[in-house]
């Protein structure tokens, strides 16, 4: 890995994230034997350097691989994984890209994620005949791409299942949806938003703010103008923080209701935000809880914590990566003859059904034009020690899923 190579480190997580005793990590062929024979190059791009580190997918995508490596690989091939950061730049994405196509000869793309690169990649991808299976789609392009399928649902639909679940439970007619204006992301999250409202009579108003000059109190002035009964922050963690500040400060807590999309679930989020948002933020989660006793779940800890670093987020992120990390394990492993950018394709494309306690319902790459197979979720209450679970799986009510519901309701692709 490019970016930051990992020393194996153990660690122990403290409060309801604490897994206890550790179970013993499956990675691949979970044979104990160290992958010795030819490498097969795999790549990722992320944007690691910019407004915020957004690495973690292919962190965890990494210290997966790391596992397999040491479990007899690929039928005995190590994996060598190259990530590349982007910067947040689209010229730098498209460099990085072609490096990895061109110059590595990467047979697949995993743990991608980025704001930048689905957009400035896509062409490339589709000419070069390289699928990704990505850890965690961003902006608009990364669900509208041949070869692109993410195993998140995108910030757009955990923006909008955090309001539904606002206007559901607490009965609010008003929504302000706050968002940064980065191209592709900002109107797109709150453009779903407001379609929510529209077909459910609730009043939406919009936030888009400039990301390089975020100022967390004029914002806070804008939402408390704009006098809503609910606000939605459809953002990176990061970019939250100052915004939940001034608008504690304004004491916006108490006069309506707050909610996030899943980039807010972290293990961190309680500590960050301090006791006044504890029992006062409602966390969309596009994966299962962090602390769930179920196998793959818990197999996620376990590997992060023997093949990982200490400053591992654990996060959906994360989870995410660790999905795209397995799927594409299990495909390359199930290929009967060579292990090329052919047959990996082939392999990638054809996940038809994969099962996993992490997701609500079962993911699959598809043969369609664009792909979005994660789209229900649960909702939590952020509170003094983690997060409570509030619901059960949901379907997340967001126009832009009316093509991806037809398709699966047509039957073949989760079957």
């Amino acid at each position: 890995m490019n970016i930051n190579k990992r020393i194996a480190a153990t660690f122990i997580l403290a409060s309801t994230f604490s897994v206890g005793a550790m179970a013993q990590e499956e990675c691949g062929l979970s044979n104990g034997a160290q992958a010795t024979g030819e490498p097969i190059q795999i790549g990722s791009i992320v944007g690691k350097t910019g407004p915020e580190d957004f690495s973690s997918s292919a962190r965890a995508a990494d210290a997966y691989f790391d596992c397999v490596n040491a479990n007899g690989g690929i039928n005995g091939r190590p994996i060598a994984f190259t990530v590349q950061d982007d910067t947040w730049n689209p010229e730098v994405a498209s460099q990085a890209a072609s490096k990895l196509v061109k110059d590595v000869q990467v047979v697949g793309m995993v743990g991608s994620s980025s704001f930048v690169e689905c957009g400035a990649n896509g062409k490339l991808y589709e000419d070069e005949g390289v699928a990704v299976v990505a850890g965690t789609g961003v902006p608009r392009s990364c669900f509208y791409n041949k070869n692109y399928a993410p195993f998140n649902q995108g910030p757009r639909s955990s923006t909008v299942g955090a309001a539904q679940y606002l206007v559901n439970t607490f009965g609010a007619s008003s929504v302000t949806c706050v968002a940064p204006g980065i191209p592709g992301f900002g109107d797109w999250v709150c453009g779903g938003v407001q379609a929510y409202g529209d077909a459910n009579g609730v009043k939406v108003n919009q936030v888009i703010f400039d990301p390089g000059q975020l100022d967390g109190n004029a914002i806070a002035l804008q939402v408390m103008a704009s006098a809503p009964e609910a606000v939605v922050l459809g953002m990176p963690r990061g970019m939250m923080l100052p915004i939940l500040t001034a608008a504690e400060q304004l004491d916006l807590g108490n006069m309506m209701k707050w909610g996030a999309p899943t980039s807010a679930f972290h293990k961190d989020m309680p500590k960050a935000v301090g006791p006044y948002w504890q029992n006062n933020l409602y966390v969309h989660m596009e994966l299962e809880a962090l602390d769930k006793p179920a196998a793959d779940t818990q197999n996620w800890r376990a590997v992060m914590a023997k093949y990982g670093q200490a400053d591992d987020p654990i996060d959906s992120f994360s989870q995410a990566g660790y999905l795209a990390a397995k799927a594409a394990t299990n495909a390359m492993l199930a290929i009967d003859g060579d292990i090329n950018r052919e047959s990996v394709f082939a392999a990638f494309k054809g996940i038809t059904k994969m099962n996993t306690d992490m997701l609500c319902a079962p993911w699959y790459f598809g043969p369609g034009d664009r792909h979005q197979a994660n789209h229900m979720g649960r909702v939590t209450l952020l509170t003094d020690s983690g997060f409570d679970v509030k619901t059960e799986c949901f379907q997340t009510e967001d126009a832009d899923l009316a093509d991806i519901l037809a398709l699966e309701a047509a039957g073949g692709l989760v079957n």
